[in-house]
This record gives structure tokens, sequence and C-alpha cells, in this order.
């Protein structure tokens, strides 16, 4: 079990709060490239009951492909007791793989290739409501809606709750690592209850509906089971989007260069997506010791917890020449915004089509736009899924 949370005996240690560094709230990229510069690879931090934090790109993936020694079981940083579970992220091999066996096949390219004309439908609405405006605060007006108006729709989600939905999301996320966060992960697994009752009893063509109707190792799914994978789809679909558009849109505002290009030249478009994703990748992955082990050099004890970091990995310069430049001209981009191992994103290919679309849209539609000049920008927040709390654009 875990040393006092301010002592580990030979472990280099650095003081460093995932959730209330005060730099995070100003920019959470710097605040963690700030991390990776100043830090070892691998150290301990008294914060938050005492955890270890990974700096080093080739550390996360070796940790990422061991997943029976760093477990997805309880990732709740600080440690608390029986949290909800969220199948299969939650899962550890070989309990792991029927269940995303199960789900893959909703998130093959050929499966979500149907949904690009309601995406692109989605695109056009809210892109075209702030068009004639001049102005906009991006998250709130569109960098939400569009993602999460499109994943709901996909699960089969009432469209009339998006903003109830969207509310408990984000105070998910805002209250990780507090009391708090119990109340609210509570509240959501109470919506998720009745909604897969529902759709029990009455059937949908939409996502939820399908999944109850498949199988695992040739059995139907218990309604346990399927509350567990509805909670993971609503927290992932309802908040990961938007943080990649956010925070690739605050980059794009100050990069007068880089929006000509992609006017000149949409093709560019899946590149300044995967380059944008590299640069601005946004989660922090949390997983808890299974076993005594060494990583790093490092002796690690059984029910420690560990966080990675994701960005750090676009950020090896071994992976990427001149990493914290963003450029579209490279030949790779190496990331791991989506994650690494049997966890990898099932929803990778959605995210990459709705950005896509997106960026394609905007820039057809708006043109140039930059910071709103006479608005403050929005506080950022920390947590294991960064985010902007707002973000004020303009244009001509």
């Amino acid at each position: 079990m875990q040393n006092d949370a301010a002592v580990r005996d030979g472990a280099p240690t650095h003081n460093f709060d995932i959730y209330a560094e005060p730099a995070i709230k100003v920019d959470v990229h710097d605040a963690f490239l700030t991390l990776k510069r100043e830090a070892p690879p691998l150290f301990w931090t008294p914060a938050n009951g005492g955890h270890w934090i990974v700096t080093d790109g080739d550390l996360m993936i070796e940790l990422l492909r061991k997943p029976n020694i760093f477990s997805n079981q309880n990732f709740s940083i600080p440690h608390v007791e029986n949290t909800p579970k969220t199948i299969p992220l939650s899962l550890d091999p070989p309990e792991h793989r029927p269940y995303r066996q199960m789900m893959r096949p909703f998130f093959e390219k050929k499966a979500i290739a149907p949904l690009q004309e309601r995406i692109q439908q989605w695109a056009d609405r809210l892109i075209g409501a702030v068009k004639d405006d001049g102005q906009c605060e991006f998250v709130d007006a569109v960098g939400s809606r569009f993602p999460v108006s499109v994943f709901m729709e996909m699960l089969g989600l009432p469209l009339d709750r998006f903003d109830e939905f969207r509310g408990l999301v984000n105070e998910n996320f805002a209250l990780a690592g507090t009391p708090g966060a119990m109340e609210v992960q509570k509240k959501i697994v109470a919506i998720l209850a009745e909604f897969v009752k529902e759709r029990q009893a009455d059937p949908k063509d939409d996502m939820m509906s399908h999944i109850i109707q498949s199988d695992t190792d040739g059995r139907a799914l218990s309604f346990q089971e399927l509350l567990s994978i509805a909670h993971l789809l609503f927290l992932a679909g309802l908040d990961t989007v938007v943080n990649a558009l956010s925070f690739g849109m605050k980059h794009l505002a100050g990069d007068p260069v880089l929006q000509q290009r992609i006017i000149d030249d949409p093709s560019c478009v899946p590149d300044v997506t995967e380059e944008l994703l590299r640069r601005y990748s946004f989660i922090n992955l949390p997983r808890q010791v299974n076993e005594n082990t060494v990583l790093g050099g490092q002796e690690l004890s059984k029910g420690d917890k560990i966080i990675c970091p994701l960005a750090m990995i676009g950020w090896e310069e071994k992976l990427n020449k001149d990493p914290m430049t963003v450029s579209v001209d490279r030949k790779h981009y190496r990331h791991g915004a989506f994650g690494s191992g049997i966890h990898t994103c099932l929803g990778l290919h959605l995210a990459r089509m709705e950005l896509h679309i997106f960026y394609e849209t905007w820039f057809r539609e708006i043109g140039q736009f930059q910071l709103h000049p006479k608005k403050p920008q929005g506080a950022m927040r920390g947590s294991v899924v960064w985010a902007i709390e707002d973000l004020w654009l303009s244009w001509k």
C-alpha cells in the first residue's frame, strides 16, 4: 500500500497538484510543459494523497502497454473506494477484451461513415447561427454544442436536456479529486439508469438500443453492465471533442498564417487536426499499480497511483522535431491524444471526422478570426481532462 503521502524513500519528489496548481488556470499546457522541463521523468508528488507523475513519453507508453501491472480498475486520485465502473475502460485483461470487441463495431470507420452528412448539418447550423454576429463565446455557443449534439443523437439521449447533461459533465471533471465528485456521479448514474430502462422497454434506432441488443461471449448484457457502458459513453462523448476543438481554436486564433493556409488549401485540414491534437493533447491518464514493480529505475508499490499527462508524448523531441512549434509540414504526427495500448480511445475515428468537418466548415464560412480583443479569456481546468472554461473569438 501507499507510504505516507509526503514521503517516498529514495524517490525523487516534486510537489505538483494536477487539480489546483495556480499556473494551470492561466494555461494548462504551459503549466505541464514547465513541469516536464523542471521535474524528473518519474517523480512522487505529496499532493492529493500522494501519487506518481510520469513526464517521459517512453515511460508513459511502456506503462500504458502493461495493463496487468498498471490497472484501470480504480483510477481515482486521491483514492476513493467503490468508484463507479465504466466498462470497458475500468477493466483489465482478460475481462476487458470481450466488452471492447462488442463495442468496437459501433465506432469503426464504416459504422460512422453514414454520420458524415448529419455531422455536416450540425456544423452548418451552429456556425451559421453565430456567423453574422462577428463574435461568440466559442465553448458554449459552438464548441460544446457541435460534438455533444452529434453524440447525444448517436447514443439516443434527448437533445432537450443538452444544457443539463453538459453541465453535469463539466461539474464531474471540475470536482474531480473532491468529495463532491461522487455526488455528481450518483446524479449521472441515476439519469442513465432511467435512460437504459427506457431503451430496454422500447428500443429505438440508436447506439444504446443496439448495445442493449448485443451480446458478449454469447450472453446478453446485464442491466449493470449496460449502465456502466452508458456511463463511460456519457462522460467521454460529452466532453473530449469539445476540449480538442477549444484548444485547437485557441491556437488557430493566434496563428493567422496557418489560418490562411487552411483557407487557401482546405485539403491540409487532416494534417492541421493531427498537429493540433499532438501539440494540445488534454488527457491525464491515471492508473493504479497492481503489484510491486520497477519503472524508470523507481520502485513502485502495490496500491500506488500514477498519472500520465498524454500531451507529453507529443512533446518528445525524439518523436517530433521542434515539438513545441505547430507545423503541418511534418511527415508524421506522433502523439498520445487517444491513449496507447488496449485502452486506446474507441471513438478516435468519430473524433477525427468531427474535427475535420468542423475546421473545414469554419474556415469556409467564417474565414480569418482572432481572440476577442475586448473580452477576458477564461480560466483553464486541470484535472484528468483539461479544458478551457470559455473562449471569446471575433471576426469581421
